[in-house]
């Protein structure tokens, strides 16, 4: 199983790159080993150091995580939208 974290600028375009990817079916379900979790743009509070008031944090966009047995293919179509957060919003368990 691989996990990747995906970002594009709209929901409409993660949807069009994980269909050509063959990820999720022209429904917008996952396919058969695919597991998506759509998040979409999201905030988090950040703190310097707890003598500091939080930040809010915004990331736009359109988040997705993806986990599942890729292949080569797969994985080349994805590879533009990948990103590599230091700390991921959400994960699997």
């Amino acid at each position: 199983m691989i996990d990747l974290y995906l970002m594009t600028a709209t929901e409409d375009e993660m949807a069009a790159a994980l269909t050509a990817a063959g990820v999720i079916n022209d429904e917008g379900n996952p396919v058969i080993g695919m597991s998506v979790d759509h998040i979409g743009s999201f905030s988090r509070f950040e703190r310097p150091t707890w003598a500091d008031e939080p930040i809010e944090e915004h990331y736009p966009g359109w988040h997705t995580n993806l986990r599942g047995n890729f292949t080569d293919e797969q994985l080349a179509a994805l590879e533009p939208i990948s990103v590599q957060p230091a700390v991921p919003y959400r994960v699997w368990a």
